[in-house]
Parts: structure tokens; sequence; C-alpha cells
């Protein structure tokens, strides 16, 4: 086999298979020809687990055969005399350059890789505002490698009025840090976030009483009957309060998730997946009241053809200004459907698939409403005070 030249390599037609055109001056330089593309490569015995391994030098066309060569020798005198391999120093080279990238530059990476992955377009969405608008302007132009922990305490500090900011904020840093020290941009068991303390949630929950629901109801009536509402917008809320369905899994509801057949509403994707929604009868009534439009796929239709409703908050407001409900967000309304199936004797198991949670552990979190069920059963056991004797 001749040394390896320019000449020899262009004159090395791609195949179907790969196969190697190797150099005859140094042992285990060669070129592997793809079927599409030429790579340098050397191959040698490992000093370290006495193993035939690889290690790639680059693509030809990026480098030239002078370079690969120019490389290959330091591979082998590391590989000969100094008893290294050279995948050892390729991968310190490689960590060094990721730990001297800017926090920015890495962010984008964990966004592509990580976060568009993981999570809904909508938390997505909400992810990537507060990112734009508090990390990325505190930490964007510090290389990731020398944040510490004294830098996210003073990030905290900084957000010390807005608690729940903060805790997301600190909930997405401390993921971010766990893949920087996975894909070694920062060395293992260093995540700055570690041990800080975040916020907890404070769980706005109102719920609708017996009396509230009448006047809502009456309310959403009037308004249809009047015509000041789009009757898209009205059905959709009757949906959220008689099924305790999340706001966008009714809005982007399609007709061919639709299961009347059967009662129910078949979800092919969720905050939890795939979910099938039962339909009591309220529910399904309200279903076969809604007006469904030629090449629309959605239930609920938007102004735009073939799009679904997105904007009811301006409606909503209106209606619960309405109907004296000023404290009851959308998303009460899912609440206040928990709190009906409790008071008239749905568990929190049974609870817990009628609203979609991933666990019970979320469920949970209306056990007091169980709690006061039960204190007014036993109160109940005796009508009258018992007297001592």
């Amino acid at each position: 086999m001749p040394q390896l030249t320019k000449t020899v390599i262009d004159r090395s037609f791609h195949k179907e298979s790969a196969y190697m055109v190797w150099d005859d001056t140094i042992k285990g330089f060669g070129c592997k020809i793809h079927p599409t593309k030429k790579t340098f490569v050397y191959y040698f015995r490992s000093p370290t687990n006495k193993k035939f391994s690889y290690i790639t030098i680059g693509v030809y066309g990026s480098i030239t055969v002078d370079e690969a060569r120019i490389q290959t020798k330091k591979f082998a005198h590391s590989v000969q005399i100094e008893k290294i391999d050279p995948r050892d120093i390729k991968n310190a080279k490689q960590v060094e350059v990721q730990q001297s990238f800017l926090f920015e530059d890495f962010w984008q990476i964990f966004t592509e890789k990580y976060m568009k992955e993981r999570h809904k377009p909508s938390t997505f969405k909400m992810a990537t505002y507060i990112i734009k608008l508090h990390i990325i302007p505190f930490f964007g132009k510090k290389p990731i490698a020398e944040i510490e922990r004294k830098d996210i305490l003073a990030f905290k500090d900084s957000l010390s009025h807005f608690n729940g900011t903060c805790t997301k904020c600190l909930r997405l840093l401390t993921t971010a840090f766990n893949q920087a020290e996975l894909w070694e941009y920062i060395p293992l068991n260093t995540n700055p976030c570690r041990g800080i303390h975040k916020h907890p949630d404070k769980k706005m929950e109102n719920y609708l009483t017996d009396e509230q629901l009448k006047k809502l109801e009456k309310t959403l009536l009037e308004r249809e009957i009047a015509g000041i509402a789009s009757p898209y917008t009205i059905s959709a809320l009757r949906l959220i309060i008689y099924t305790g369905c999340r706001k966008g899994e009714i809005l982007s509801l399609k007709w061919e998730e639709v299961d009347l057949v059967h009662n129910c509403l078949r979800l092919k994707d969720s905050k939890t997946g795939k979910r099938v929604i039962p339909l009591n009868d309220i529910a399904k009534a309200i279903v076969l009241n809604i007006e469904k439009q030629a090449n629309n796929p959605y239930v609920f239709c938007g102004d735009k053809p073939g799009t679904h409703l997105v904007a009811i908050q301006k409606t909503w407001e209106r209606i619960r200004k309405q109907a004296d409900l000023p404290d009851i967000r959308i998303h009460d309304l899912r609440h206040s459907f928990a709190s009906f199936a409790i008071n008239n004797g749905v568990d929190l198991i049974e609870l817990k698939g009628l609203l979609g949670h991933a666990s019970v552990k979320t469920t949970e979190r209306y056990i007091h409403l169980t709690n006061k069920k039960l204190l007014d059963a036993t109160n109940r056991v005796f009508t009258q005070k018992i007297q001592p004797t």
C-alpha cells in the first residue's frame, strides 16, 4: 500500500460499503472511504486496556492529508512513548473547550437538546419567557464552569420580591446544571444550585360554591341568548366546568377525539400524555349542542378558518364580573370540579383518573376537602349535643 497522499485519496472512489486505504509509513494511519465521505483515522492498541481501538482524526476536505499525518504522529507518540490513550487527550481537550463556554451558549444547547424534547409547547413558551427576562441577563456572559453557589444566591436575592418566578428560575437552573454535569460542561458534583432553598409553591385554589355555580350558569345562559359572547367560548367554559379538564385540553379538542358512542373524549395528547375523559350526561349534552364547522377539525373553532379557539380570558373576565366571581380564574373551574366530586362521594383514586393526574400525589392537594367532608360526617353522627351525666 503506498503512502497516503491527496492523489491516492482522490482516486479512492466511494462504494456502497466503507473500506480502508492504509498509509505505508505510519502504522495504523489510514483513510476510511465511506459511501458519502472520507475520514482519517488512527488504529492502535490502547496502553490502558491493551485493546485495539481507533480515534477519528478528521474528515478529508476539512483537514488535509499532511495535517492528518502530523496529528497521527502525535497520537502515535502518546501511545508508544508516553503510554497515554489519545482518546483521553481528545476528551480532555473537548471538556476544556466545553467548560470555557459562556452560559448563554450552553443554554442554547440545553434548549435544543433538552427543553424542546421534554417540555410541552405551552410549558416551553412560559419557560422561554422567564429565561430571556431573568436568567440570560444575569448569567449569560459568564463562563458556565465559573458560575458558583454565591452567584446563584445573588440571583435569588435579585428576585426576592417574586417568589413564584424565582422558584421557576431556580428549578430551570438546577436542571440545566445537572445536564451540564452529565454533558461535561462542568465537573461532576459541582452543580452550584445544589442545596439552594427554593420558595414553596403557593397553590392558588378557589372553589365555586353551589350558589356561585348557579350564578355562573345563569350568566353563561344570558350571554349566550343575548349573543354577546361566542357560542364556542360559552360551550368551552361549560365543558371545563363539567369535565374538570385543563383549558388547553378543551380549546384544542378535535372532533376525531370525541367518542359519543362510549361517552368520552380520547385525547391524543395532554399534559400527562394520552388521556380518556368520561363525559357525564351534562358534558355530553354540551358537546351535542356545539355547531360543527365544515373543514375545521376542531370542536371549538377560532376566528380564522381551520383554527381552534385560543383567547378566552377577556370574555371570562366579563363573565365572572357579571356573575360576581372576582376571584375565580378559569383554572379554578377545574378545582371546583374536584371539590364537587369529593363532596359527592368521589374518592382520591377516582378523582385522579377524572382529572388526568400522573400520580395520586398530585391529587392529594385536595385531601383537605376530603378531611372537611369527614369532619362534617362525624358531626352528623350526633344530631344533638350530648350532655355529661
